[in-house]
């Protein structure tokens, strides 16, 4: 039964998290909505919004989201171009490639809260919605498409929200890493908790590096949702979906990096990415 809609972008986290739950669950996914990682009806729109993210953070964290999206959807191409064993076995392959061979319909879009687009995605009547998007979405998301929204969080909430959670593992040398699977509603990252995990990493590891295993436990953690908690109407999957609320005496708050901040990171030693992550960690 396919039911689900996944949200997502064309970003080394969203591509990543986004291909496991193909890779494993196509027959339930309805259809794919693919955004914009900026929202804007133009380039020159998403530029600005990516400017001023540069302005509250610096250019460092700017530079490395470029490495992350732009450069890595180069070499996704170059996998496909030479036709390499990780394309072959659809591990290094894009949204695209994957919807393709699922016969699975992808809709563009440049903005997640308008409102042609909101009608167009409720009437596709889909039993939840998996977003894996850095756009904000806005009060009419909700309101039009209420607890079907289900997001995976890159920590232990109410721990770490916000945004650049890999970014502040390494800097506080935490030894472990989160994620959480939540209902959304219009604070940010403050939804009922479905279900949630925590990871154990090696800190001598680069941003990226990080950042990529986040991306991995989310698609493994949206699969486990979508297995074990969506209920598809098969006698398989009749669990009831049971949520908690977060403890907000417990609720901490990230920021964006500055530059200042990624000189700290520096010294102790981890790098942004290096030149093997992007032929180890595809």
């Amino acid at each position: 039964m396919k039911d689900i809609i996944v949200f997502t972008q064309n970003t080394m986290a969203s591509i990543v998290a986004t291909r496991e739950v193909l890779i494993n669950n196509s027959d339930r996914i309805k259809a794919i909505v693919l955004a914009s990682q900026f929202k804007g009806e133009s380039f020159t729109d998403q530029l600005k919004v990516a400017y001023k993210l540069t302005k509250k953070s610096s250019f460092s964290f700017f530079f490395y989201k470029l490495l992350e999206s732009k450069v890595y959807n180069y070499l996704l191409w170059g996998h496909k171009l030479i036709k390499t064993k990780n394309y072959q076995n659809d591990s290094a392959k894009t949204i695209e490639d994957l919807a393709g061979q699922y016969n699975i319909p992808i809709i563009k879009t440049t903005n997640l809260s308008d409102n042609d687009f909101l009608i167009n995605i409720k009437e596709l009547n889909p039993t939840f919605v998996l977003c894996l998007v850095a756009q904000i979405l806005r009060k009419n998301v909700f309101e039009t498409l209420g607890n079907k929204l289900i997001n995976a969080h890159g920590s232990y909430l109410p721990e770490y929200r916000g945004a650049a959670q890999y970014f502040w593992y390494l800097f506080n040398g935490d030894r472990q890493y989160g994620v959480t699977v939540h209902f959304m509603e219009a604070g940010l990252d403050t939804g009922d908790i479905i279900f949630q995990r925590k990871f154990d990493y090696n800190q001598n590891v680069s941003m990226y590096e990080l950042h990529h295993k986040l991306a991995t436990s989310f698609g493994f953690m949206l699969n486990e949702f979508i297995n074990n908690y969506a209920n598809d109407n098969d006698d398989d999957h009749n669990n009831e979906l049971i949520s908690f609320k977060q403890d907000e005496e417990k609720a901490t708050m990230t920021r964006m990096p500055t530059k200042e901040d990624f000189s700290q990171l520096k010294k102790k030693g981890n790098k942004l990415i290096t030149f093997k992550d992007f032929f180890k960690y595809i």
